[in-house]
């Protein structure tokens, strides 16, 4: 599916947009408008219409097939009106706005012959720019990312040529088309396309035609998209990274002395449960909404001990609130289940050497390991649980530096700063309760950056 000038075309017509496009792009460049109010407004627009059911035909198949959960086709809703979005670029790139604003009022009230404040040369006008052109490589791991990836562009004023992931199922080109067609001037500034990632030829031209490659995806995608980019072409990362959960001594303690494992508990003394034991059901609905495959999804348990009895525990605890939790949520697909089993019955016959167990629940696993390694885990509900007292956190992660996102931490109060402390020295960018680790704020940050600002450029004019 192609979008181009506005417009839905067939795949059949990617020849003729591909010798449209570069003409296409660098008019947009040449007559660029200031588009920030205009994209703000539209996607504002198209977010109340789906919150008046417009688009159920499409999105409630996908809410009843468990692609995502309501709330999160909620939170992702809100995230694009009009008042979130204004408040992301005005955090984002208000106060450099501001600043330059600031700047061509002190000229206009100095005077040409004025001198700068910095050196002795002449006057200096600065100004924000758009980079230009950006081509986005999206991954498929979340619904809407492509179209996020784009609108980011937007708000920062650039072109955007988007291709899009393998196995797309065409929300991104929709809610694009809706929002083009809400404000019909941003035409120029979109083209998506679907180029499959092996046509390396067409991807090629794309990134000659770019000022910055924006790439979602692990470090195979971000190694080929410096393959195919010139060395004066930008690369812009947002890489896979991986995320966990810490439970600190204080925690443990807790859950050996209220939650005992074989806790059959009743509705009324769900109610009853600890503040600790809470926070491992809300870990356990993270993962089975995110399915552990967004870089902030939880990958598996560290927990503040050196005591293997107390990592068995922990594990056999969180089995239990896993298996129950997961049964409100939609079963895998038999291919994921298929490979996950197999995944599992390799640990279990390599379990031996490597001395790792395997829980098994009901459409969930949980592998407990004694080394303190951050690993990916087999996702799906799947999820591992490892020693890691806090006087080794530093030691452990930061060999991780550049994979490191989000850590939930599940601890006590009073402690929630000390150990904020400690994780943010490791390079983590996140640091947050289980319930909150893949929460989507206005004005937050995409792994300790601004993209807005990654998507402008300062520019200098003597005057």
């Amino acid at each position: 599916m192609i979008l181009f000038e506005g417009k839905i075309l067939p795949d059949e017509q990617l020849d003729n947009v591909l010798e449209k496009l570069w003409d296409s792009c660098v008019d947009a460049v040449a007559n660029r408008r200031d588009v920030v109010e205009l994209v703000i407004n539209a996607c504002g627009r198209v977010s109340e219409k789906i919150k008046s059911g417009a688009y159920n035909e499409i999105l409630l198949p996908l809410l009843e097939n468990g692609v995502f959960t309501r709330g999160q086709m909620e939170e992702a809703i809100a995230f694009f009106d009009r008042e979130n979005l204004l408040l992301k670029y005005n955090t984002e790139l208000g106060v450099l706005r501001a600043e330059m604003e600031a700047n061509r009022q002190q000229l206009m009230e100095a005077g040409t012959d004025a001198m700068s404040l910095v050196g002795g040369h002449g006057v200096i006008e600065k100004r924000l720019e758009p980079l230009g052109i950006l081509f986005h490589i999206a991954a498929g791991n979340a619904e809407g990312l492509p179209f996020f990836s784009v609108i980011e562009g937007l708000l920062a004023g650039n072109v955007n040529i988007l291709k899009l992931p393998s196995m797309d199922d065409g929300i991104s080109v929709m809610l694009l088309h809706e929002m083009i067609k809400e404000e019909p001037s941003l035409a120029p500034y979109v083209c998506v396309l679907d180029v499959p990632s092996t046509n390396v030829k067409i991807l090629k031209a794309l990134a000659d035609m770019a000022d910055a490659i924006v790439v979602w995806g692990g470090d195979e995608a971000v190694m080929a998209a410096r393959t195919m980019a010139s060395p004066a072409t930008q690369i812009i990362s947002w890489g896979h990274k991986l995320s966990f959960a810490y439970v600190s001594e204080d925690v443990v303690s807790e859950l050996l002395r209220d939650c005992p494992v074989d806790d059959e508990s009743t509705s009324e003394e769900q109610n009853k449960k600890s503040c600790a034991e809470k926070e491992l059901y809300d870990l356990a609905r993270h993962i089975c909404e995110t399915k552990q495959l967004l870089c902030s999804s939880c990958q598996g348990i560290f927990v503040d001990t050196e005591d293997e009895a107390v990592v068995d525990f922990v594990a056999q605890k969180f089995l239990h609130i896993l298996e129950e939790v997961s049964v409100d949520y939609p079963q895998e697909t038999i291919g994921v289940r298929g490979k996950v089993s197999i995944s599992l019955y390799n640990e279990e016959l390599e379990s031996t050497y490597s001395g790792r167990k395997i829980l098994r629940g009901k459409g969930v696993s949980v592998i407990i390991a004694t080394d303190s390694e951050l690993e990916l885990s087999y996702m799906f509900k799947n999820c591992w649980v490892k020693p890691l007292p806090r006087q080794n956190i530093i030691k452990a992660l930061k060999g991780k530096k550049g994979y490191l996102q989000t850590v939930g931490l599940i601890c006590a109060d009073e402690e929630r700063g000390d150990l904020a402390d400690v994780f943010a020295k490791t390079g983590l960018t996140h640091i947050a309760r289980p319930k909150n680790m893949s929460q989507m704020l206005p004005g937050g940050t995409h792994d300790g950056e601004y993209p807005l600002r990654r998507y402008s450029r300062i520019v200098e004019v003597e005057r």
